[in-house]
């Protein structure tokens, strides 16, 4: 008697690429300020224990995790004006917990004042989402000019 093998693949649907925005080198540092501050002030008030965010990493984990991603932009792109890295969707909890926290230990008005600008960009920016590829595993935006480049020959 003949059987159906009920095991028959599926077809498959394409998985979208993952979104981000692209943040400058000057709103990353501004967010490892914030990202800092908020550290300093939870060790401060808490105690000296290490602090694990949304994702449960540490604080220098995420910075770390945004300065390769700055190397790999800067590959990409030389210019540091023009530079831009990924930012994820979920990676911004790690600025919304940072203004958390900054908010219940008495962080300083200039400082919680710059982290909710940042936070209020960053938000404002998903209209501007960008799909991203990978260097060597790391995140990057693909080159603006990532069209067929035309080299001129030198034969006369």
């Amino acid at each position: 008697m003949f059987r159906r093998d009920k095991t028959t693949p599926t077809p498959s649907t394409p998985t979208p690429e993952p979104e981000a925005i692209a943040i400058n080198l000057d709103e990353l540092a501004a967010l490892e300020r914030a990202l800092l501050e908020a550290d300093r002030l939870r060790r401060q008030w808490l105690g000296s224990a290490p602090y694990y965010g949304p994702m449960l990493i540490t604080v220098h984990d995420v910075t770390a995790l945004l300065y390769q991603r700055a190397g790999a932009a800067s590959v990409v792109q030389p210019d540091p004006q023009r530079a831009h890295l990924p930012l994820y969707r979920h990676e911004i909890k790690w600025l919304t917990d940072a203004i958390t926290s900054m908010e219940r230990h008495f962080a300083r008005d200039r400082q919680l004042s710059e982290a909710r600008q940042l936070h209020n960009r960053f938000n404002a920016l998903w209209g501007q989402a960008r799909a991203i590829t990978h260097m060597g595993g790391v995140p990057v935006f693909a080159p603006e000019s990532a069209q067929a480049r035309v080299i001129p020959s030198r034969e006369s």
